[in-house]
């Protein structure tokens, strides 16, 4: 079933990074982002402002949900120029104010020029993002919101306002900037996750992703990961942290060989993956499992287009799913006896 803009909007909210206005040391490679007092309250501003869009986006989303493509049933990047280009048109315009909006009357406004609105565009498109970032509580001087005949190639001056907290601007031509400059190619997508934690000078250890990236399961559950990451990163394991459209992947790594990891995406939910290679050499463990299990490990991974047993694709190409809900504890010995099988076989090697 295709995930609705209401979906995505309630998904963007659990994956955004948790708000603090600590006063972190800021990386001296940005150099384009200004300290000051007001920057760490601007982003915890900002972050607020998103809670506030997408609870707007989850009450009158399926308004502007015009797109009918629907995700591959295994996907787990979500593009939002193809499945949901309202929500990427509005979110490109949103950093265009702040990338390239300059601040005036003491930061409390941005003076941008048409340059912030998208080329590709219809006036008509243009115009309804705009109303959507005012319904926000963005205020926006310098364009006639319901001329849908005028050149916007000839305004020159467009002023933008947030009366509500206006220190906000700072926090969104910060999260802009963060955006534009300074995203990877694992780590994507800061802007809408407002995830400041890219400015800091002192790297984010994993253990505090692993635990913002499933707060929204129950205590139970996230106990259970918990104590996994702990098990194997003692073990040698290194923890590694990939972003990719909306999908973040947590994977735990045995030197090149990533044995499992942690999922969180749109179109899949939080799930583990399991990657086993060594399945045979402790068949008899296996027999002592519980049959959910059994049967998972039975079927196996890996394309199966290419798997005769199975002919189709079934996501096999991610490894072994197990769904982050409260019937993993009822498998949570078998998982760690299973793991730790692999982890011998890995170190015999």
């Amino acid at each position: 079933m295709r995930k609705t803009l209401p979906d995505v909007a309630n998904y963007l909210k659990q994956i955004m990074v948790p708000g603090t206005i600590e006063a972190y040391a800021i990386n001296p490679l940005f150099k384009n982002v200004t300290v000051n007092e007001n920057l760490y309250e601007g982003i915890h501003a900002f972050r607020a402002f998103l809670v506030q869009l997408y609870d707007f986006l989850y009450v009158k989303g399926n308004d502007y949900d015009n797109s009918k493509k629907v995700a591959h049933e295994y996907e787990n990047r979500t593009t939002l120029s193809v499945y949901y280009p309202f929500l990427h048109y509005v979110r490109t315009i949103l950093m265009n104010i702040g990338y390239y909006g300059k601040s005036v009357d003491s930061s409390n406004s941005l003076i941008c020029e048409n340059n912030i609105l998208v080329d590709k565009l219809s006036v008509t498109k243009n115009l309804e993002c705009l109303r959507f970032l005012t319904d926000c509580g963005i205020c926006i001087h310098g364009v006639d919101l319901n001329d849908k005949k005028q050149n916007i190639s000839n305004i020159k001056t467009i002023k933008i306002t947030y009366p509500k907290d206006p220190i906000m601007l700072t926090g969104l031509k910060v999260m802009a900037i963060a955006e534009t400059d300074y995203g990877t190619l694992v780590n994507q997508d800061i802007f809408l996750r407002c995830d400041y934690r890219i400015l800091k000078k002192e790297r984010t250890n994993e253990l505090t992703i692993v635990q913002d990236t499933i707060k929204p399961l129950t205590a139970d559950v996230r106990d259970f990961i918990l104590q996994l990451h702990q098990r194997y990163t003692d073990k040698g394991f290194n923890c590694i942290v990939e972003i990719k459209g909306f999908h973040i992947y947590i994977k735990y790594c045995y030197k090149r060989k990533d044995l499992w990891g942690i999922n969180a995406s749109l179109n899949n939910g939080y799930h583990i993956n399991v990657k086993p290679t060594k399945t045979d050499e402790y068949a008899d463990t296996i027999k002592t499992f519980s049959p959910i299990l059994q049967e998972l490990i039975v079927k196996g991974y890996g394309c199966g287009r290419k798997r005769e047993i199975i002919g189709h694709c079934d996501g096999g190409c991610r490894g072994i799913p197990i769904s982050l809900n409260d019937s993993v504890l009822s498998l949570r010995n078998d998982i760690v006896t299973w793991f730790d099988q692999e982890v011998s076989c890995l170190q015999k090697k």
